[in-house]
C-alpha cells in the first residue's frame, strides 16, 4: 500500500473513531449522599478539632472540596433534610414543626419534586439507608422517589448501616444514587468500646442523655460537660469509623474517580454552650455549624478548602448539575461553588418562628414569639464567636437587615398536608432521642 492510501485509510479509522466517540454519551456519575445526624463540625479533627474524632473524613477531604462554613438551614432533622431533598428553605417545602407540640411536624410539600424523584425520573436507581427511623420516615414524605427505602426500626448502629449499605454496593451498576443516614452522634450518648474510653473525660453517673438536666435545669458544670463532650467524641470516632468503610467500598469501584460524593450533616448538637443541650434550642453556631465535603466527578478541586459561608441547601442544586438535570420551578438553591445568600429557620418548641441570616462576619438572629413582636440579635462572629456579646450594629448591618426582612416577607406556598398520626410506640421513640421529656 502506498503512503498515500495508508494516510488516507489511517485518517478513515481516526474520522470513524471521533465520530463514535461523539455519539458516545459521557458516563453518568453515581451520586452519593451521606448525612451524619447531628454532627457539629467544631468536633471533627477535620475542622482543626484538637481531638482526633474523624481520621476517615479527614482523608476524604483529600479527595475532595471541603467547605470551612457550611451551614444548616434549621437545626432539626425534619426541616434540614427536606432542604436538602428540595433546595427550597424550610418555610417554602413546608416540613416544619406545627404548633407547640414537640411531637408533630408536617411532611414534604408533595407538590415538590425531591431529589430521589428529579434522578429517578432520569434513569437512576436510587436507594435510602436510613438509621433515623423516626423523623427521616414515610410520614413525612422522606421515601419518594426510592426504589428501595430501608429504615431499621431497631435504629441500627453506624457499623450495621455501614455493613447493609455495602452489601447492596457490590451488586450495583451505574447510574445510581445512594442516600445514607447514619444517627450515633445523637443522644444517647452511648459510643460502644471502646470508643467510650477513647477520649479523657467519661464519667458514667451523668448518663447518656445531657438534655434530661437540661430539662431539669441542672446547671452543667465543667465535670459534667467533659463526660458529656468525651462520649459525643465518642460516638463521633465511631461514626467516622464506619464512614470509612463505605467510602473505601466506593474507592474500590472502578466508577468512583466519576462518582459525585458528598458528606455532610442536617445540624449539629450544643454541648453545653449557653447552658444549652441537644438541637432544636436557639439557633447558636454549634447547632448550625456543619461538615460539607463534596468530592466532584473527575476530582476535581480535590484538596481545596473553601472560605466562604454556604448552605447544605446548595447540595441539591450541585448534585443536579453533575448530572446534567435543570432545576425545577421554585428551587432557591444554587450549587455549593456560586455566591448565595445564607439563612436559616426554625419554629421552635415553643411556638416561635426564629430565622437567622449571615453577611460576612455578622449574624442576625430574629425571633417572633406567638403573639408578640419580632425581637433581633446581631452577633460579630470573628469578634465573638460563642456568641456571648450581641452588638448594636456594624458594617454591613444595615444591609443584612434588609435582607432578612426581604427574605422574611416573601410569600410562602400553602402546605395543607396532613398531620402525621403519632402513636404510643413513636412517642417512645421520640423519648428515647430526646425530642420529648
Amino acid at each position: 500500500m502506498s503512503r498515500t492510501l495508508k494516510t488516507l485509510a489511517f485518517l478513515s479509522v481516526a474520522t470513524l473513531l471521533s465520530v463514535a466517540c461523539e455519539r458516545t454519551p459521557p458516563a453518568r456519575p453515581n451520586v452519593v449522599l451521606i448525612v451524619i445526624d447531628t454532627q457539629r463540625a467544631q468536633n471533627l479533627s477535620l475542622y482543626g478539632y484538637e481531638r482526633d474524632t474523624s481520621p476517615e473524613f479527614t482523608r476524604f477531604a483529600h479527595e475532595a472540596l471541603t467547605f470551612e462554613l457550611a451551614t444548616a438551614p434549621g437545626t432539626w432533622t425534619v426541616p434540614t433534610h427536606a432542604s436538602l431533598f428540595t433546595g427550597r428553605w424550610p418555610s417554602f417545602h413546608g416540613a416544619e414543626r406545627v404548633g407547640v407540640d414537640g411531637l408533630v411536624a408536617r411532611p414534604m410539600n408533595p407538590e415538590i419534586p425531591t431529589l430521589a424523584e428529579l434522578l429517578q425520573r432520569d434513569g437512576y436507581t436510587t436507594a435510602a439507608f436510613v438509621a433515623n427511623v423516626t423523623y427521616l420516615s414515610p410520614l413525612f414524605g422522606f421515601q419518594r422517589g426510592f426504589d428501595q427505602f430501608t429504615n431499621d426500626l431497631d435504629w441500627p448502629r453506624a457499623d450495621h448501616v455501614a455493613t447493609a449499605v455495602n452489601d447492596w454496593l457490590e451488586s450495583q451498576q451505574a447510574p445510581f444514587f445512594l442516600f445514607v443516614n447514619l444517627l450515633d452522634p445523637h443522644e444517647p450518648y452511648e459510643p460502644p468500646e471502646p470508643f467510650d474510653t477513647r477520649f479523657d473525660g467519661k464519667n458514667p453517673e451523668h448518663g447518656t442523655m445531657m438534655t434530661e438536666k437540661m430539662h431539669a435545669r441542672v446547671r452543667f458544670t465543667d465535670e459534667m460537660r467533659a463526660h458529656f463532650v468525651s462520649q459525643y467524641d465518642g460516638e463521633t470516632a465511631f461514626t467516622d469509623q464506619a464512614l470509612g468503610t463505605i467510602l473505601d467500598t466506593l474507592r474500590a469501584r472502578p466508577d468512583y474517580g466519576n462518582s459525585v460524593v458528598i458528606v455532610t450533616s442536617d445540624h449539629g448538637e450544643m454541648l453545653g454552650e449557653h447552658q444549652l443541650a441537644g438541637h432544636v434550642v436557639e439557633p447558636y453556631e454549634p447547632e448550625l455549624h456543619v461538615p460539607l465535603v463534596a468530592k466532584l466527578a473527575g476530582g476535581r478541586r480535590a484538596g481545596e478548602r473553601v472560605e466562604d459561608r454556604v448552605s447544605t441547601m446548595g447540595v441539591f442544586a450541585t448534585i443536579l448539575d453533575a448530572v446534567g438535570i435543570p432545576l425545577p420551578e421554585g428551587t432557591q438553591a444554587v450549587r455549593l461553588t456560586e455566591p448565595h445568600p445564607v439563612f436559616a429557620e426554625d419554629v421552635t418548641a415553643r411556638g416561635r418562628r426564629v430565622r437567622v441570616a449571615y453577611r460576612g462576619d455578622h449574624k442576625l438572629v430574629s425571633s417572633t414569639p406567638l403573639g408578640s413582636p419580632e425581637t433581633t440579635r446581631l452577633f460579630h462572629l470573628a469578634a465573638d464567636p460563642g456568641e456571648d456579646r450581641p452588638v448594636v450594629d456594624g458594617s454591613g448591618a444595615t444591609r443584612l437587615r434588609e435582607e432578612l426582612a426581604a427574605f422574611t416577607r416573601a410569600p410562602r406556598p400553602e402546605n395543607d398536608t396532613a398531620l402525621p398520626t403519632i402513636d404510643a410506640d413513636r412517642e417512645r421513640k421520640l423519648r428515647a432521642l430526646g425530642y420529648v421529656r
